[in-house]
């Protein structure tokens, strides 16, 4: 671990940085390459969308960023058991931001809503991954799995499970290392697109 990283939980505030670093960790995510294959009108989708998302986190749930130096270099969201996923309330309140992304999205808007509505009913019972994304420039640094480590100490402490959805089979691996295991296929949850998966992480021993 380099000397500088801290790995520190944050407010609301913080939520427009954690969405830029989560913005270019995910520019090349499977899914959103497929539903959005321009890149520049990816990013303007991704960016309000991941903002709301990230203050939600903050807000009901954590948001956890890795600070390297000055600058923050990666971020996680995270829902508690019980929090995931959001309700109607929360979800008004992310309105004018997922408004903003859906216009931005166009024609794409339908199986992009199609998609997380199918996600959400993959129902987790424990702590659930939203998203974690470290800046490319910080990538293979261990600042991944500095994010994840203080939440997954929590979930073994209270004896949760974790849970996450991915469509990028290298991340399969990845999240293996920390104990999580492929529970299931979701299957191409638009047409042509890649398959998802559910994963699970069970309460590790001491």
């Amino acid at each position: 671990m380099d000397a500088e990283l801290r790995i520190e939980t944050a407010g609301p505030a913080m939520a427009a940085a954690a969405a830029g670093v989560l913005c270019r960790s995910h520019a090349e995510y499977p899914a959103f390459q497929h539903l959005f294959p321009d890149r520049a009108r990816r990013l303007r989708v991704l960016r309000p969308f991941l903002t709301a998302t990230a203050r939600d986190a903050a807000r009901h749930g954590r948001l956890d960023v890795a600070r390297i130096g000055d600058r923050v270099g990666g971020a996680a969201l995270w829902m508690p058991p019980g929090a995931w996923p959001a309700t109607p309330g929360r979800k008004l309140r992310m309105t004018p931001a997922l408004t903003v992304a859906l216009l931005t999205a166009g024609g794409r808007a339908r199986p992009w809503l199609r998609t997380g509505a199918a996600i959400e009913a993959d129902t987790i019972d424990g702590w659930y991954l939203i998203a974690l994304g470290v800046d490319p420039s910080a990538q293979r640094r261990g600042v991944g799995g500095h994010l994840l480590s203080p939440v997954l100490a929590l979930a073994d402490v209270d004896g949760a499970t974790v849970g996450l959805h991915t469509s990028d089979p290298a991340n399969v691996a990845y999240y293996q290392r920390f104990g999580f295991t492929v529970t299931r296929p979701l299957g191409e949850l638009f047409p042509g697109g890649p398959a998802y998966l559910s994963m699970r992480r069970p309460p590790q021993p001491s």
